[in-house]
């Protein structure tokens, strides 16, 4: 089969033989296209629709206008921004006809049936890359006045919306208002513009927080020239320019300001020619500074943090919170993927000595770390959170091992307290609550185990028994791993099957390469760590030779692997390709092989390699042929119809990481 590019615009052109420079390719293009930026802000008016943990919208108009009648109808609109387009599935349950509209297009109409009956419609949509506008008409009838609207899958893609028109500046939730049944609909301008034409709950207003204690407050503010600056307070606010007292001379530029006292007090506080701002750019309704409080002494805590007591900073504004809110492509969230790719970059850049390159990797993982008690707490009290959605989600081991590992690979005593907190957490998830089978295999929620789930746990295990020095997770990797060979392996081939239905305890039979690549990798793994005297060491080389024997007999001439394993039509697979150069190089330099396959396995590697090179890898760092996100099936058509993605992050990482093995 013909690789994805021409020989000439191969990487393997561009660099020859450097396998530092492809590595380099790779690298630079991804960090160039996804630079680090920090969270948005965005104000939240408390009493707004809101979606709960589970990123359920609830449209509960009957509770927010009890007084209407029958044949009224109410209109909510939100916006949502895409930093690409993609199709995506939505899902709407009602009680009461209902119609969504999505970029004036009407994408659902609810039937009768339906809404006696509360079962939920699946909306496939297109999402445009910026913003999408949802609207939303609901009628209210004698069965009820709600419906609800939420992501198919939000963990994968969470929606958190944007209030529109201009005179909302970017504020999180929907507007929303009822009409009486006779009213015409709102005109195209009011529920399509820029414009707020209508009168929209929540009404636009700037109460001033009025609370009795004491409470700190943040701002920042810019001088254009070195200058004294007197301020106008109250006898009870303390005050601080950069952490020192606010008296004498300022220089020119950027400075902090806090403030400690009465609520009125601080709202009194001013300064001739100085333009308060708060200490992060904020969207939607703010004040020229943040407060938190009450509480008995001054903090200087940065935005993103929580204090003892659950307090965290907020507009000094009746019922307004402020929410953080990711909005990259990909920098800043905690996927699985990503985790994937950091571990890659992070290796590379340790072999490379690239401390701009390692850098990155570890603001990526200090922010959504960072950021995971704040979190933690929106979810708690406002429902679906706008970060860290996969780990605040928490029901599978998609949502915390591979970037848990990540998280440990770059912290591994977990001496930063945010990382040792989430490393407990994760790990008791998965030693205590993750579901298992009866023999004590992992098993997913719907009675299925995946050949994936090998690496979603087994290298956080193999990370977190070396932070806590106890041998219990790594022995829990070691049985899982035999389990899964049981479950899973096809001797006849030497392969794993990508999945196993426990209902019908039956495998699919149908060896998906990455599922296959994700164990031998993770298998790796756990190898370099277990101590040569434990008792499944043997059983698991012996596992660990017998999946060599069964890639090495099925690498295509190129020297990649196919998507499916063993049929030569369906396409070279990069990303599993990459990790069966990991292994085969691991366990070259490893020993785990008798010498016949300890050198077939490296000639297959530096083969492998090549063929991605030559294949899959462009002069401009761009990477083919890595299947997409995969669910399961039992047919192998479903396997060889999973289209291939450009430049998925399921490969790239993992795609430098073998040219690292190669040069170790």
């Amino acid at each position: 089969m013909m690789g994805y590019i021409e020989l000439e615009n191969s990487a393997a052109v561009f660099s020859g033989n450097n396998t530092e420079k492809v590595i380099r390719l790779l690298a630079d293009r991804y960090c160039s296209l996804n630079p680090a930026e920090p969270y948005v802000w965005r104000s939240f008016d408390e009493s707004g629709i809101q979606a709960d943990k589970k990123a359920v919208y609830h449209f509960d108009f009957d509770r927010r206008f009890p007084k209407a009648e029958i044949g009224d109808y109410a209109v909510a609109i939100g916006d949502l921004f895409c930093p690409s387009a993609k199709g995506s599935a939505f899902l709407i349950a009602c009680k009461n006809p209902v119609k969504l509209y999505l970029n004036r297009e009407l994408v659902f109409q609810s039937n009768g049936a339906k809404e006696r009956s509360g079962e939920k419609d699946r909306v496939q949509v297109t999402l445009h890359e910026g913003i999408n506008r949802f609207v939303i008409v609901a009628e209210k009838t004698k069965l009820g006045f709600y419906c609800m609207l939420q992501n198919a899958m939000p963990q994968w893609e969470p929606c958190n919306y944007i209030m529109p028109f201009e005179e909302r500046e970017g504020e999180a939730g929907f507007v929303y208002q009822l009409f009486p049944c006779d009213a015409p609909m709102p005109e195209e301008a009011a529920l399509w513009g820029e414009k707020e034409l209508l009168s929209w709950l929540p009404v636009v207003e700037e109460k001033p927080l009025k609370e009795d204690g004491l409470f700190s407050a943040a701002a920042v503010f810019e001088l254009d020239e070195d200058r004294n600056v007197t301020w106008q307070k109250a006898p009870d606010v303390q005050m601080w320019v950069d952490e020192k007292e606010a008296t004498g001379l300022l220089k020119k530029g950027e400075h902090t300001l806090h403030m400690f006292g009465t609520l009125a007090g601080i709202h009194a506080v001013r300064a001739e020619g100085v333009a308060l701002h708060p200490p992060v750019p904020v969207h939607g309704r703010c004040t020229p500074y943040l407060v938190a409080g009450p509480m008995d002494k001054c903090t200087f805590m940065p935005v993103g943090t929580v204090a003892e007591g659950e307090m965290v900073w907020r507009p000094a504004l009746e019922g307004m919170a402020l929410r953080p809110y990711v909005e990259t492509n990909l920098f800043g969230k905690w996927t699985y993927p990503l985790g994937v790719t950091l571990y890659g970059m992070k290796r590379a850049a340790e072999k490379l000595q690239d401390k701009k390159m390692l850098d990155y990797v570890l603001s990526h993982v200090k922010q959504v770390t960072g950021i995971s008690r704040y979190a933690a707490y929106d979810t708690e009290k406002y429902g679906f959170a706008g970060v860290n959605q996969q780990l605040c989600w928490l029901d599978a081991l998609d949502d915390c091992g591979s970037f848990g590992a990540l998280m440990l690979r770059c912290d591994p005593r977990g001496e930063d307290p945010d990382v040792r907190r989430l490393a407990d957490k994760i790990g008791h998830y998965m030693l205590h609550e993750q579901p298992c089978t009866k023999d004590g295999a992992f098993q997913r929620r719907d009675d299925t185990v995946w050949a994936d789930d090998m690496y979603m746990s087994v290298p956080f295990l193999c990370r977190y028994g070396e932070m806590t020095g106890d041998s219990t997770p790594l022995d829990f990797a070691a049985k899982q791993m035999l389990h899964y060979k049981k479950l899973l392996f096809m001797p006849e081939k030497n392969v794993m099957a990508h999945m196993r239905c426990l209902q019908h305890g039956l495998h699919n039979g149908i060896p998906w390469s990455r599922g296959n690549g994700w164990v031998i990798f993770s298998l790796s793994e756990l190898l370099q760590v277990l101590p040569k005297e434990h008792g499944d060491r043997e059983k698991l080389i012996a596992f660990f030779r017998e999946l060599t024997a069964g890639y090495l007999a099925l690498q295509d001439e190129t020297g990649m692997w196919h998507q499916v394993l063993d049929d030569k039509k369906s396409y070279l697979e990069t990303s599993a390709t990459a990790m069966f150069i990991c292994a085969f190089m691991r366990g070259f330099r490893g020993g785990w092989y008798e010498q016949d396959m300890a050198e077939s396995a490296k000639e297959a590697a530096y083969k492998a390699w090549k063929g991605i090179t030559e294949n899959a890898i462009d002069r401009e760092g761009n990477l083919y042929g890595v299947c997409r996100g995969s669910g399961f099936s039992f047919s192998r058509n479903y396997y060889r119809s999973l289209s291939w993605n450009f430049n998925d992050t399921h490969g790239i990482g993992i795609v430098m990481l073998a040219g690292v093995e190669l040069m170790n």
